[in-house]
């Protein structure tokens, strides 16, 4: 432990103490700093893009000193138009940690392993805060020394940060429809074999999650994210902090366009680099290679309906699988990655829309649920099997807000003395849907509802709550104290 580090104590009430450091906060104090909406900067500029192209360069011009091949990336890479995001987003810490939550949702399978995933947002719970000037930062709880626990957050935060930022653009983007986010690699299972689709991405590169934006009666919309983090301190624009966001947004060229939907270079991508110790606050950096990528109308009720259960594809390839024009004196020429191809693509539209239910009914401890929407080779077998409240999740708890009642799972925490409990699930009426099969349904009912759910306000929970157009919502309370009796 550091010198310097303050030391904490837990009393009987639940406040905490501390020694050799400033006054920590009650369990209450850190559930209300967590409801609080602050502001997370955003900075997409030409001159950010400028320095990952010229960083790029650099990179290449390395390799092709040592005789290796340039490595490919997406050719155009843009600011975000401000009007997507302006100079902050309005975010609360707990909006944050549900999207964080929703991202990891099937990102592994295997019951105890899984539990964890669940909720692996709840131990960043003392980590966020808004400062004095208003803005999302880490707490000194939050900054710690430990090697090991820096790397952990900035790979998982940045997943939060990252993944809130770009559902908010893609938002902006179609305003009247509503965003689901899917594990790429969850997805890449159902279509390629699992030697390809499971290697690292540094061999097999790929965006880490898919955004898709849907309305019913229209074709969906894919955008491809990536999303990186880091804790160098700041200091000038040109010193190390720059340089370690620099190269992850360089990476995260590369990572995007290891995958195709369609045509070559038409599929939309998000780059995201989120500097957890940023100048004044937390700030999430941001790029794009501009593209639509539309997915084929479905009927409901009709064949190719996301109420269809599909199978595993075989014989997708990946050797010289993206075929890429002739362009910048360069022959046309094919190369190696995930290819959606046009006749694949009503295939993959219906595999997004059922992952995306999978991920919502795992979201709620849904088990065999859970099951029903995924492939063989997705994992459906880890969830097609008894669930145990002490090793999985289990979809037998219920909250009301208002007059609207939510369905899933919860847990139990300690934080101090003080008992607090974690609730993630869906509105009930969405839920009953999703249990029977009909996708197409829920997507025609959760459009309609988004509405109204919009109307939720904070005061009728006494606590930490967040809600999504999906109808998830995700929710924490401090138990009241239950004293045993004596034997």
């Amino acid at each position: 432990m550091r010198p310097d580090a303050p030391i904490y104590r837990f009393g009987r009430s639940g406040h905490m103490d501390t020694v050799g450091g400033c006054m920590a906060r009650t369990a209450r104090q850190i559930l209300n700093a967590l409801s609080r909406s602050t502001s997370v900067h955003v900075h997409s500029t030409t001159e950010l893009a400028a320095h990952v192209e010229s960083a790029a360069a650099a990179i290449d011009k390395k390799r092709r000193e040592k005789g290796q091949e340039a490595v490919r990336r997406k050719p155009d890479l843009r600011p975000v138009a401000r009007a997507e995001h302006g100079p902050c987003i309005e975010l609360t810490p707990w909006q944050v940690l549900h999207a964080l939550a929703r991202g990891y949702m099937l990102a592994s399978q295997g019951m105890g392993r899984g539990l964890a995933e669940h909720w692996l947002s709840l131990k960043f719970c003392e980590a966020l805060y808004g400062n004095r000037a208003g803005a999302m930062d880490l707490t000194d709880t939050g900054r710690t020394s430990e090697r090991w626990y820096k790397g952990m957050q900035a790979r998982e935060l940045a997943v939060g940060f990252g993944l809130a930022v770009a559902e908010h653009i893609v938002q902006q983007r179609y305003p009247d429809h509503i965003v689901s986010v899917v594990d790429t690699s969850t997805v890449l299972r159902a279509g390629w074999p699992l030697s390809v689709s499971q290697r690292n991405k540094t061999s097999r590169p790929r965006p880490d999650y898919l955004i898709e934006a849907w309305k019913p009666g229209e074709p969906s919309k894919v955008t491809c994210v990536a999303c990186r983090g880091n804790h160098q301190k700041p200091s000038k624009r040109t010193g190390r902090t720059r340089s370690t966001t620099i190269q992850q947004l360089v990476k995260g060229a590369e990572l995007t366009e290891g995958m195709q939907i369609g045509q070559w270079n038409t599929t939309p991508c998000l780059m995201l680099s989120t500097e957890l110790m940023g100048q004044g606050g937390i700030a999430v950096n941001a790029l794009q290679s501009p593209g639509e990528a539309l997915l084929p109308l479905r009927i409901p009720h009709a064949p190719g309906n996301a109420d269809e259960e599909i199978k595993d594809k075989s014989g997708i390839p990946y050797p010289n699988a993206i075929r890429i024009p002739a362009r910048d004196g360069r022959r046309a020429r094919t190369v190696d990655g995930f290819q959606v191809g046009e006749d694949d693509l009503a295939w993959f539209g219906q595999l997004l829309a059922r992952t995306a239910a999978a991920g919502l009914t795992a979201f709620s401890g849904g088990g065999k649920n859970t099951a029903r929407y995924l492939t063989a080779r997705q994992g459906r077998e880890h969830y097609d099997v008894p669930t145990f409240a002490a090793t999985s999740s289990v979809d037998d708890a219920d909250i009301e807000v208002g007059d609207t009642k939510f369905v899933g799972t919860d847990h139990v925490f300690r934080m101090g003395s003080a008992r607090i409990e974690a609730f993630s699930g869906t509105d009930s009426r969405l839920y009953e849907l999703i249990k029977k099969g009909r996708v197409e349904e829920y997507r025609q009912a959760a459009y309609e509802l988004r509405a109204k759910r919009n109307s939720h306000e904070g005061g009728k929970w006494n606590g930490p709550i967040s809600f999504h157009d999906d109808g998830t919502v995700m929710a924490l309370s401090i138990l009241p104290i239950r004293r045993r009796r004596p034997l």
